[in-house]
């Protein structure tokens, strides 16, 4: 059984976790991943850990790094470079997440790479792109959903009947940018793998991808609104209405509520005993905090559990709101394989999240275990022909 990728060879330059979340969807493909790591790279080895006496390993790499493969090379060094240069005449794929122009400084840029091997695909994944003003500022997640308009709207809503609330934007749990960088950075790439194929001269292009431009392009909906020029009406999915909000349960838990479509806010209603709010889905005003209250209240009379019990009779959107070790143990979850459990030759069994993808025919499994770094130099530097006294000679100088 072969995967999607197999015989895609990917030579991954990139850090953190945007880059190395675009590769592990590249590897759990079938792509050959081939790490080109910093031995010095002082966040190498991230906390947190899975620990077995005195030995450990970081937990946030065995995922990201799940079915790739290591090598050290010191790229500031010719010689390495040249073994670099090597390995981009048998590549199709090159990723990169280094501020812009230091691939240049580095040799390694486009322009370079592309004369070495046309059929190069390569993609830099940055914060604000190649070019603007910008582009050499340093940036995380939070910089990036702050400029788009993300995290402005990520605050609790505006209470009608108080004036001086204080709305202050929360930081969210998950990375957007980050994770949706490397979410579009693998669209680009597996599209350009489809134009290459299809182009008589199998030439391969350049991708520049910025986290900035991904997470504004995220967001339809308030650009709906504003593109419009209608300021009359609010977004019904920012938590500004009663059907689309959530509440707080007997026991101290919470309830999501997404009840958009009219028969959703219908059936909420009825399941609430509530059915005199069936017409004031969309309430303006000080009515709005009323039906907030009303709901809030009727949810308070019960637990978390025995209102999901009450709402299996009524066809809804209202789920539980779990932290991740809770989802964990959520049946829908396990029913999807979402969690998966390795066999590790010194931590015994961990645990890993396996890929969202679910293929018919050709089913992605983790085929191999998150690498030391540099673990594979000597296997790769093999398939270069280099020999062991070469290979020896790298390390004495300190190439590898």
């Amino acid at each position: 059984m072969t995967l999607p990728l197999d015989g895609i060879r990917v030579l991954d330059l990139t850090r953190m976790l945007p880059g190395p979340y675009c590769t592990m969807i590249l590897a759990d493909l079938g792509a050959e991943v081939i790490r080109i790591e910093d031995p010095n790279y002082a966040y190498s080895n991230p906390p947190p850990f899975h620990v077995k006496g005195r030995y450990r390993e970081s937990a946030f790499n065995s995922i990201l790094m799940r079915n790739k493969k290591s090598i050290t090379l010191n790229l500031k060094k010719e010689k390495a470079k040249e073994i670099f240069y090597e390995l981009v005449k048998r590549a199709d794929i090159i990723l990169e997440t280094f501020r812009p122009k230091v691939t240049y400084k580095l040799k390694i840029d486009y322009d370079t790479l592309s004369s070495i091997n046309p059929s190069i695909i390569y993609c830099s994944l940055t914060g604000y792109g190649q070019n603007g003003p910008y582009e050499q500022l340093a940036g995380h997640d939070l910089n990036y959903i702050s400029i788009c308009g993300i995290l402005d709207l990520n605050k609790e809503r505006k209470i009608e009947n108080q004036s001086n609330q204080e709305r202050k934007p929360m930081v969210p749990g998950v990375q957007a940018a980050d994770i949706g960088g490397g979410l579009i950075s693998t669209i680009g790439i597996l599209s350009a793998i489809i134009e290459r194929t299809n182009n008589s001269e199998k030439k391969g292009q350049y991708i520049d991808i910025s986290m900035l431009d991904c997470v504004f392009s995220f967001m339809p909906m308030p650009a709906s609104y504003h593109f419009s020029q209608d300021l009359t009406t609010t977004s019904p999915i920012h938590g500004d209405f009663p059907f689309y909000s959530v509440y707080k349960t007997k026991d101290n838990k919470y309830l999501s509520i997404g009840a958009i479509e009219m028969k959703f806010w219908n059936n909420l209603c009825e399941g609430l005993g509530l059915s005199d709010l069936k017409l004031k889905q969309f309430p303006q005003g000080l009515e709005k905090e009323e039906v907030f209250e009303k709901i809030q209240e009727k949810f308070l009379t019960k637990t978390q559990e025995e209102w999901l019990k009450h709402f299996k009779k009524y066809d809804t959107c209202i789920m539980p709101v779990k932290t991740f070790a809770e989802a964990c143990n959520d049946s829908q979850i396990i029913a999807r394989n979402m969690v998966v459990e390795l066999d590790h030759p010194k931590l015994g069994k961990i645990k890993n999240i396996s890929s969202p993808i679910k293929f018919s025919r050709t089913p992605m499994k983790i085929r191999s275990l998150s690498p030391k770094v540099g673990q594979h130099t000597k296997e790769v530097l093999k398939i270069l022909k280099y020999s062991d006294e070469e290979i020896r000679n790298f390390k004495i100088n300190g190439l590898i």
